[in-house]
């Protein structure tokens, strides 16, 4: 590695990058932060109105497991079992049913083709309404109860026909659950939908209508408790555009004749409210073009606004949209502070970031260079060098990894020994060694080793305890050698053995010996034990040769040799 164009070309293109950051700053940071901002702003808005949607729809399903609760759907019970019309049975029920969300569906109610009606209000943890009207009887009671069959104080009395009510008209003739159209509460006047569905008998014949409602304050009390953004605005309106439920302090009905009723999208004041309106419309002529066709969300900038909307409610019966709008000012009012701030801070930090990332820069090449010299030692052969590189960072974590890296470069998985191209390796490093004059030449010694019978060790007992023999043997050829020499798996059932140091035959010949003396043993399988002989050629440098490739020949040719020779003897 060069060491000087290495610096050259990392100092330098720093330096200028500092500086020229240095000069730019103020520019930059405006046009990142105002970037940055309407690109989160966008994610923000469209997160929020899709949990604005999500959080309705909690409302909207609590409803669907009210009446499922109260009048389970046939398709998901074992057999058919007709509606029980009695009111004593339905408001044991309703008390369950009425008791499930509390806080969202807290008033079950039935009202049948003969007049009956019979409802549980759970008002709060302290107050239970009762709604009760017999067959033909021309008034409704109302009652505070405290358990089921209660009647201990009737509350009011009122001329109530539940079979003229929205919710009753929209069901009776339908199949399925419905939601009613928004209308005002008989009792509270409030602007409510109700999701109703009709009940039959066991002979089939329409019993009554089941309903449970949601009313528009409840949702606009949820949405009131969202932290949207000082000026934002988050509401909920239907396809045909009939205010829902809002944010902002500008009620979604209004008052005629004494009596609530909701708002259209037009009649509402907020300006904000009505351009989020006005950019929901292009959506959805968009979609009815087909341009927007199966998008369920959007974003959107009108002026200086930020617009998300989100259908919701589709899966429950209602066609439903959820919009959020803020003023962009809200977003950027820090943007222009920072923008001023920076340029002060940058002054300083271009003079701390050339000190400092000058000085880093030096001990980052410090240490790669490093990591480049024990790179080539392991690719030579050698043993990893000790790395004085104590970092917490990528090159710290490369550091250590080293070690790991030569272990799995180096060593066979299985046996847990040298690899063959790690065995290559170390004698190219020994070749390296003779090309090198003047340098003192070493003396080794090579032995090939095959396995006998190894074959039909794999052949009858499968290659899993070929694998443990092979194991086994790797392990016995590091116990009959020294630390210091080399034992590799060369191939299948071949293995080399590098003797480091030894200078005579005698010296070979003894470790060939205890080679076999200890790797013939039996070797202890799963089921019985295998036997293997082993066949051993070696050579010996530099009396075998000065070339390496030639001792391995050499080596290879006696180990045939030997093998030729013990099949004989038997």
């Amino acid at each position: 590695m060069n060491k000087s164009s290495l610096r050259r070309q990392l100092v330098w293109p720093y330096v200028l990058l500092v500086l020229f950051v240095s000069v730019t700053i103020g520019w930059v940071s405006y046009r990142a932060g105002e970037e940055a901002v309407q690109t989160l702003s966008q994610r923000v808005l469209a997160d929020m109105a899709a949990r604005i949607g999500s959080a309705t729809e909690q409302h909207l399903a609590g409803a669907l497991t009210a009446l499922n609760a109260a009048a389970p759907d046939p398709r998901t019970l074992p057999r058919e079992q007709p509606f029980p019309d009695d009111l004593a049975v339905l408001e044991q029920r309703f008390w369950t049913a009425s008791g499930l969300f509390v806080d969202i569906n807290n008033y079950v109610y039935f009202g049948g083709t003969d007049g009956r009606f019979v409802g549980v209000d759970r008002v709060n943890k302290d107050l239970v309404e009762l709604y009760w009207r017999e067959p033909g009887a021309g008034k409704r009671t109302v009652y505070a109860v405290k358990a089921p069959g209660d009647r201990g104080r009737v509350l009011r009395t009122d001329d109530y026909d539940p079979r003229k009510r929205p919710w009753y008209v929209a069901a009776v003739r339908q199949s399925k659950p419905v939601w009613s159209p928004v209308y005002n509460d008989f009792s509270s006047q409030e602007p409510t939908i109700t999701l109703a569905k009709a009940v039959r008998r066991a002979d089939h014949s329409v019993a009554g209508v089941l309903a449970t409602d949601v009313t528009l304050r409840m949702l606009t009390d949820f949405l009131r408790t969202l932290a949207i953004s000082e000026h934002g605005v988050a509401f909920v309106m239907d396809s045909d555009g009939v205010m829902i439920a809002t944010s902002g302090s500008e009620l979604p009905f209004k008052m005629a004749q004494g009596a609530p009723v909701p708002r259209r999208i037009e009649e509402m004041q907020t300006p904000l409210i009505r351009e989020a309106y006005a950019k929901v419309l292009e959506w959805k002529n968009r979609e009815a073009g087909g341009e927007a066709a199966g998008e369920n969300n959007f974003t959107a900038i009108a002026g200086s606004l930020e617009i998300a909307a989100s259908r919701l409610g589709q899966k429950y019966g209602v066609d439903w949209i959820s919009v959020v709008v803020v003023p962009r000012s809200d977003f950027m009012g820090g943007v222009t502070r920072s923008v001023i701030q920076s340029i002060f801070i940058a002054a300083f930090c271009v003079i701390a970031a050339l000190v400092l990332g000058l000085s880093l820069l030096n001990r980052v090449l410090n240490d790669i260079r490093q990591l480049t010299v024990a790179a080539r030692k392991i690719g030579d052969g050698e043993p990893l060098p000790a790395l004085n590189i104590r970092r917490r960072d990528e090159i710290g974590q490369l550091a250590m990894s080293f070690s790991e890296m030569e272990h799995n470069l180096r060593i066979d998985k299985l046996t847990a020994v040298f690899n063959r191209a790690s065995l290559i390796a170390q004698i190219g490093f020994l070749r390296r060694q003779l090309a090198q004059k003047g340098g003192e030449r070493p003396s080794f010694a090579l032995l090939f080793i095959d396995l006998d019978n190894f074959k039909t060790i794999n052949d009858q007992c499968g290659h899993s305890a070929g694998d443990q023999v092979l194991v086994a043997v790797a392990a016995r050829l590091k116990e009959a050698v020294r630390v210091s020499d080399v034992v590799a798996r060369y191939g299948g059932d071949e293995f080399v053995v590098l003797l480091k140091g030894v200078t005579d035959a005698d010296a070979v010949i003894a470790t060939e010996n205890k080679i076999r003396e200890i790797v013939e043993e039996p070797v202890q399988l799963e089921h019985g034990t295998a036997q293997v002989g082993v066949s051993i050629g070696w050579a010996l440098f530099p009396q075998d040769g000065e070339d390496v490739d030639a001792l391995m020949k050499i080596a290879d040719q006696r180990m045939f040799d030997a093998k030729k020779s013990r099949k004989v003897g038997r």
